[in-house]
């Protein structure tokens, strides 16, 4: 036998198995790892992985005995028998991945270390690093287009030769919700996973927190904040959410992230003009969020920690335009903030618009001048109704992107006619006069949200993650229009509906006119 065929290992490396490539097993790099300059890992530990557990040679190495000397626990400490035992680990090893950071220790430390942690709850999730690629563009990118595939991809296949843990806590953002899609389908009557996905989102969270203390901000920690309240929004939780998005708000600003396109394209070379529009896009992404977020808490007159540019300012460029990484495409596609009508807007564009009539909703609510206050809100009322009529007429009856600034221009005008009507808590409610046009507006808004349902109602289980969270909240709130006033027939595929989102993400079910959420 030659000296050549010896050359080879029994195990399969770590790149490989998780992009699923086929690998020659040579020694000391294999074929696809030297092609494309990568770290070569192979798995020499006697035991038995997990089915589809998270391989990535980078966060493996970060995760090897010799780089966290004996910090990491044996691979199989989180496979308890026990779920709960599990997760009471998984938790109080998050909590304590800061504890094992000498002070002083130089950044590739920290970095090594955070990883490691990031690397051991993505295995909790048993989704390959392109599995939860995958999920992501095809399903949540929809509604939080804020990350360049192009940009993401290309990090992702250098990831093993720089490890960074902004980027690794972004990947595991993204699977926190991605994987929930997973467990929807082994929850038994009891939900026995829930207390799993629980812990995983305040392990990462805790995580989170530790990076920021740890490491200066960046735009792909930002991002990772915003995914972390998208989360928590779509699980029913917008204080929470509300909380988060302003903290990474801020954290935004720290990171200097530019929100305004460049006055011209005279840069060097080198420089990435995408970097650029993802940052734009990013804010943009923490606008729409913040607003959506405030119309259900219970105070809606607070401060927020993010600002929408004049209505002369540049929409967001669409996800289609980003991924073409042609920067002279970029300055014809760009359309100002009020131009409401204008046909070439997109899914994007159409959410940041709606998300900037929203905040003359909520700057009226905060005047404290009645007469003037509700002639602002009238006006707002108009362009709400007419912003509407567009999106619904572009769409063609193909939701799809347009969803987010139709749920959006719709909860906008429930917060509206509600405070317009008078306390949106008022109990028992203002009785019902179908001469008032805030009683008419409110009618009309709930048929539309009972079309919508109805249009949603033989959408596959699997496709849900192409809808945004907020169809969960205009449910509820048609459900308590419907509630108040018995105007509107009730319609079951409306609570059908309801039923459906509040089962993909996990959120407790609402009693029409009872719940917090409802609090305009």
């Amino acid at each position: 036998m030659s000296a050549a065929a010896t050359l080879k290992s029994p195990n399969v490396c770590a790149n490989c198995k998780a992009r699923k490539k086929r690998c020659d097993k040579s020694l000391p790099r294999c074929r696809y790892c030297d092609d494309h300059d990568l770290p070569c890992l192979y798995q020499t530990l006697n035991h038995s992985p997990r089915p589809r557990a998270i391989a990535d040679s980078a966060l493996a190495s970060a995760a090897s005995p010799q780089s966290q000397s004996g910090v990491r626990k044996p691979p199989g400490a989180l496979r308890a028998n026990n779920p709960a035992s599990a997760s009471r680990e998984l938790l109080l090893d998050s909590l304590a991945c800061s504890t094992h950071i000498p002070r002083g220790a130089p950044v590739s430390t920290v970095e090594s270390t955070l990883c490691v942690q990031a690397q051991r709850l993505l295995e909790t999730t048993g989704l390959y690093l392109d599995e939860i690629s995958v999920r992501y563009f095809q399903g949540v990118r929809t509604f939080v287009p804020i990350i360049s595939r192009r940009r993401f991809h290309t990090q992702l296949l250098s990831f093993g030769a720089n490890l960074q843990a902004d980027f690794a806590l972004l990947v595991l953002c993204m699977a926190l919700l991605v994987s929930s899609a997973d467990s929807i389908d082994l929850l038994g009557p009891q939900g026995g996973h829930r207390i799993d996905n629980l812990s995983l989102y305040v392990a990462t969270k805790s995580l989170m927190a530790q990076t920021q203390a740890l490491r200066a901000p960046t735009a792909r920690l930002v991002q990772a904040g915003v995914l972390l309240a998208v989360y928590e929004y779509a699980h029913g939780h917008p204080e929470q959410a509300f909380v988060t998005i302003g903290t990474y708000a801020r954290m935004a600003y720290a990171a200097q992230l530019r929100s305004v396109p460049a006055l011209s394209r005279n840069a060097p070379p080198q420089t990435d003009w995408t970097i650029e529009e993802e940052e734009i896009n990013t804010w943009w992404g923490i606008r729409i969020c913040e607003r959506t977020f405030l119309c259900e808490l219970a105070i809606v007159d607070q401060p927020l920690g993010s600002v929408i540019p004049a209505q002369d300012g540049c929409l967001p460029l669409e996800p289609s335009i980003l991924d073409q990484m042609n920067p002279a495409v970029a300055p014809a596609s760009r359309v100002a903030i009020q131009a409401l009508n204008s046909p070439g807007v997109g899914g994007f564009g159409r959410s940041a618009q709606a998300a900037w009539l929203l905040d003359g909703v909520l700057r009226g609510l905060s005047m404290t001048d009645p007469d003037q206050k509700r002639a602002h809100l009238t006006e707002c009322d108009r362009k709400l109704q007419s912003f509407l009529a567009v999106v619904m007429q572009q769409h063609g009856g193909n939701y799809g992107i347009f969803c987010v600034p139709i749920a959006l221009t719709i909860r906008a005008l429930f917060l509206l006619h509600w405070n317009l009507l008078g306390s949106p808590t008022r109990d028992p409610p203002r009785a019902y006069d179908s001469s008032n046009s805030s009683h008419q507006a409110l009618d009309t808004i709930t048929k539309m949200v009972i079309d919508i349902a109805t249009a949603h109602e033989h959408l596959p289980f699997s496709q849900i993650d192409r809808l945004p969270p907020s169809c969960l909240y205009i449910n509820r709130a048609a459900l308590k229009h419907i509630y108040d006033y018995q105007s509107v027939t009730a319609d079951p595929r409306l609570q059908t509906s309801l039923n459906q989102f509040e089962a993909r993400w996990g959120a407790s079910p609402s009693v029409p006119g009872r719940s917090p959420a409802f609090r305009a």
